[in-house]
């Protein structure tokens, strides 16, 4: 029973050291804003993940420790059935683990299928309104960071491009000043929890 215990709550925990990654995701599927959440989860992950392979090891530690009465071999008390269930639930939830605590790491392509019904349209001419901006973002954790703010970016009215990119930290966007002014720009990675600066 304890070990089903630890591994509930590393599973619990993995889940919650990956929200840096996992929030952004959501909440762009969702439609939603962005929120600063993922910025604050990305802070603790170090120390979720400790706990979370922390309680994984105390578990593995009940499900596999030798029992204190002694049991001859080949006798049912040897392997009772709980303990085989139990070892197999708990290796399933290793495995769920590892998967959701590498989250940061697969994120991207996750991202690009989820969110790819929203490319950009086809370049057109452009009217002479047209702007661009290059931000210099700090602050995002993972590639669903910033693919979480481009989509978000591309909803907007008078947007007409935006490209965010998590390994050169930076924005590029293309939009309709008459519609959208600078400022609702970056207030966007703002709400997300990001840093943002001209260049």
């Amino acid at each position: 029973m304890k070990d089903k215990a630890f591994v509930g709550a590393s599973l619990l925990a993995a889940v919650v050291a990956s929200f840096c990654c996992i929030l952004p995701l959501v909440f762009a599927v969702g439609g939603f804003a962005v929120i600063g959440a993922s910025a604050f989860f990305a802070s603790l992950r170090p120390y979720l993940l400790a706990a979370t392979f922390g309680l994984l090891a105390v578990g593995f530690y009940y499900a596999y420790r030798k029992p204190k009465l002694a049991c001859e071999p080949g006798s049912a008390c040897e392997h009772p059935k709980a303990n085989r269930s139990g070892r197999i639930g708990l290796w399933t939830a290793a495995v769920l683990v590892v998967l959701f605590s590498a989250f940061p790491h697969y994120s991207a392509p996750v991202a690009r299928l989820l969110l790819s019904e929203r490319k950009a349209q086809a370049a057109s001419p452009q009217p002479a309104s047209i702007s661009h901006v290059s931000f210099a973002v700090e602050g995002m954790a993972c590639p669903v960071c910033a693919q979480g703010v481009e989509h978000k970016l591309k909803q907007m009215p008078g947007v007409q491009s935006a490209a965010v990119s998590y390994d050169q930290r930076k924005a590029e966007i293309e939009y309709d000043h008459r519609v959208v002014p600078v400022e609702q720009l970056e207030k966007v990675f703002q709400d997300a929890g990001y840093r943002v600066h001209g260049k």
